[in-house]
């Protein structure tokens, strides 16, 4: 029977997209399929093997050491950029990342005996390169089949989230061309837009399938989506990444809003839901005075996320500093929610012809369209007419990882 071994950098106490998304992958195939999903924990495990099923779960966790505790002092200090060039010049020096999923893997192999055979198939998702070296050695050493997933093109397009350029030249100079090998190793490679897929090399392009990210269905409850009565909340949900933060239009814009219609906080809030590591989200705050317009919260699961979803008026999203080939899963979160998206400042790319393609709401360029926009939608919000953007079942359900799902199963089944 063919077995699959899904691999994941990010453990459930991270709270991660990525980690949410490969563990609805897994429970999705286990449907079908024996399911191994490895995963990295950063804080020990307690219980180290879950099984549901068809679905085993297998939290390992990270040894620490010096450059455990170095890297995780750098995040929290707001030092990501500090943190990456750690990274990449410790994996320059040794060949392994500092949060080493193979290590644990092969200590947990030799522990359990258990083994991979050319019949099963290894799901390893990017942005972790190691996890895909991780998928090409078990291949070389069990002739198994291999996915390689990718979120974004990592070596092969636009620099990484917060990557300098010289980050970013350091980081495809010394790993591109162990990518390229395992790209010739892979049975099937998939990513998430084709956006993504265009970057990739000619010789690979015909081969990358394209399995866009998506909004979990069985998390929404519809039903709840209602219009909050005396204030006008403008939701932004998850991380907020300092590229993102290097135009600084909306918020000028916010404070213009406010000082122009004498606009009191108890009728309009910014709310940004799992966001609370962005040193320089607040830094903006506090620079334009927006202190009593805006609330930051902390990483929690997507249950507790979407209590605040479920009671915006509007979403916003940000532009990724220059790159255009970036929609993230909470795009497909903010469609399924069906209230309108403002993109305050375009970005020429997949969000624009997300948001105009779906017809999901407003796409700016300079401050005066972003108060104007918003005195209108508070105008109507406050005159019984809220924004909302009604949509089939069938429209809803294809923004859903869910929908995405079905199409992985039918290339896994002709592996």
């Amino acid at each position: 029977m063919k077995r699959i071994f899904v691999f994941s950098y990010h453990g459930r106490e991270t709270y991660q997209t990525g980690f949410n998304r490969l563990l609805s992958i897994s429970e999705a195939l286990s449907q079908a399929y024996e399911v191994h999903f490895v995963y990295g924990n950063k804080n020990r495990v307690e219980r180290p093997i879950k099984i549901k099923g068809s679905l085993v779960e297998i939290p390992l966790s990270y040894t620490p050491g010096f450059f455990h505790n170095l890297y995780k002092n750098l995040l929290e200090n707001g030092r990501r950029r500090f943190a990456k060039l750690l990274l990449i010049t410790y994996y320059f020096f040794t060949g392994k990342e500092i949060f080493d999923l193979g290590s644990e893997f092969n200590k947990y192999k030799k522990k359990t005996n258990i083994n991979i055979t050319p019949n099963d198939v290894v799901f390893v998702s990017f942005p972790s390169i190691a996890i895909h070296n991780l998928g090409s050695s078990l291949k070389q050493e069990f002739g198994c089949k291999l996915i390689l997933d990718y979120r974004d093109p990592g070596v092969f397009g636009y620099p990484s989230i917060e990557d300098s350029k010289l980050l970013s030249f350091l980081r495809k100079f010394f790993l591109k061309r162990r990518e390229l090998r395992n790209l010739k190793n892979a049975d099937l490679i998939v990513t998430i837009s084709e956006s993504i897929r265009n970057l990739f090399p000619e010789k690979y392009k015909n081969q990358v399938q394209v399995i866009r990210n998506g909004y979990d269905f069985r998390k929404i409850d519809f039903k709840q989506i209602k219009d909050h009565p005396y204030t006008f909340k403008l939701v932004y949900l998850g991380s907020v990444y300092n590229d993102q933060l290097q135009d600084t239009t909306f918020f000028k814009a916010i404070r213009k809003f406010i000082d122009q219609f004498t606009i009191q906080p108890q009728y309009f809030q910014i709310r940004f839901v799992g966001t609370d590591e962005s040193i320089k989200l607040k830094d903006l705050i506090r620079s334009y005075h927006l202190e009593p317009y805006t609330s930051i919260s902390a990483k929690m699961p997507i249950e507790e996320v979407y209590t605040e979803l479920y009671s915006a008026a509007m979403f916003l999203h940000l532009k990724y500093g220059g790159r255009r080939e970036i929609i993230t899963t909470k795009q497909y979160e903010y469609l399924a929610f069906q209230k309108p998206i403002l993109l305050p400042v375009n970005d020429h790319g997949d969000l624009e012809e997300s948001i105009k393609n779906n017809n999901a709401g407003f796409v700016c360029n300079t401050e005066e369209e972003i108060v104007n926009l918003l005195k209108d939608c508070l105008d109507k919000h406050f005159d019984n007419q809220p924004l909302r953007i009604h949509r089939t079942e069938e429209e809803i359900y294809e923004f859903s990882r869910q929908f995405q799902e079905e199409k992985l199963m039918k290339l896994i089944e002709g592996l």
